[in-house]
């Protein structure tokens, strides 16, 4: 591969990678995505595609913040990767039913209620009663606490990652795949990416490499305090089992109703956990839990296992951030990176144009990070 030049080059092309860079292109800059596209590495393609701008918060923060302006752009944005690509993301915006798994997660459930409906009062409690109507007497209820959370809906994740690439490519994103960026060099006035395919300069280099961004920060002593969870999920289907919302256990378990009488199941959580594959004890949690959910699934047909690792920060907020001069580590996002890969494109491309943060970023840095270790000593 020659030496190339580029205003900006991400490294990583999961969905926070090419939102970035497909906006920058669209505003004239000559940007590329490198990724080693190694199988069970990406994330976003094995994601829920849920759209949790509400399910995941329980304080009004930067984030919660982000998470609430970022939805709205879904709908818009389904049309215009429809006409771009001719791919239908499967964007809906029905809803989510959140349960507690136990009397004690019944109390932390009450409270993250009483915060989202003084946000938003289509936020209700649900009896017993509200949750079979609402699922058509398939959910099973529990006897513990229940809501229902309107417009926290969802996508097709794999159609997103791969609408997502090809729209980025067709506003001139340079795609380059099967390469592993080994190392980054300051030179300068610019960077040096040394890659498996060779040299490639650029002036800007955004790391968005998930769980992996901290191999290509240590050589700056640059600590991202990113690590990987791996994510274990299943996609079954059963003609008889209809569902519109999706339904969310507070022990993280999750059925996500997808089209055509499928339901993606999920997720493990396996800390620091880098390895591929399906494991055993990941099934059969995720059946365990299925069934006590939506017993009518016990006859569906497995029709895919899978695995993903997503990046984690131990604050649960993601780091996005200018660690050197022109160069960016963008990552962290966990469960909310396909929900917020819309205005992190967004904000992130108009600090690189602009050198300038914005103001919503400020609380997003390393810096923070380091704080909060210190104090979890």
């Amino acid at each position: 591969m020659e030496r190339i030049k580029f205003d900006v080059v991400t490294v990583g092309a999961g969905v926070i990678g090419l939102s970035i860079a497909k906006a920058l292109a669209k505003n004239g800059l000559k940007v590329a995505v490198i990724d080693r596209d190694e199988k069970e590495r990406h994330a976003s393609y094995k994601a829920g595609g849920m759209l949790g701008a509400q399910n995941e918060f329980s304080n009004d923060t930067p984030l919660f913040q982000l998470a609430q302006i970022s939805r709205t752009h879904f709908k818009p944005l389904r049309d215009e990767l429809l006409e771009d690509t001719g791919i239908d993301i499967q964007y809906s915006g029905t809803g989510l039913i959140k349960m507690a798994d136990s009397g004690e997660d019944s109390g932390i459930l009450r409270k993250q209620f009483r915060f989202l409906n003084s946000h938003n009062e289509k936020v209700k409690r649900l009896s017993n009663d509200d949750v079979r109507n609402m699922s058509n007497d398939f959910i099973a209820p529990n006897d513990h606490f229940a809501m229902h959370i309107p417009g926290d809906g969802q996508v097709n994740a794999n159609k997103y990652t791969r609408a997502l690439t090809e729209s980025a490519v067709n506003h001139g994103v340079t795609r380059i795949s099967h390469t592993e960026v080994r190392s980054i060099h300051h030179t300068g006035q610019s960077y040096r990416l040394s890659t498996s395919r060779g040299d490639i300069a650029a002036a800007k280099v955004i790391i968005t490499a998930g769980a992996w961004s901290h191999e290509l920060l240590e050589p700056f002593g640059i600590r991202s305090f990113i690590t990987g969870v791996k994510g274990e999920v299943m996609l079954l289907g059963h003609p008889d089992v209809q569902l519109e919302d999706t339904l969310f256990m507070t022990n993280g378990c999750y059925i996500i109703p997808k089209r055509k009488n499928r339901f993606l199941i999920g997720a493990t959580s396996l800390f620091n956990d880098f390895s591929t594959g399906f494991t055993e004890n990941g099934g059969q949690w995720l059946w365990a839990e299925t069934l006590k959910r939506i017993p009518m699934l016990e006859d569906a047909e497995v029709l895919m296992k899978s695995s993903g690792i997503r990046p984690y920060t131990p604050d649960e907020t993601p780091v996005m951030d200018e660690v050197r001069d022109g160069l960016f580590v963008v990552g962290g996002h966990y469960r909310n990176g396909i929900l917020l890969s819309p205005i992190t494109g967004e904000l992130m491309s108009g600090w690189i144009m602009t050198n300038r943060r914005p103001r919503i970023l400020e609380e997003f840095t390393i810096e923070r990070m380091k704080t909060h270790a210190m104090h979890h000593q």
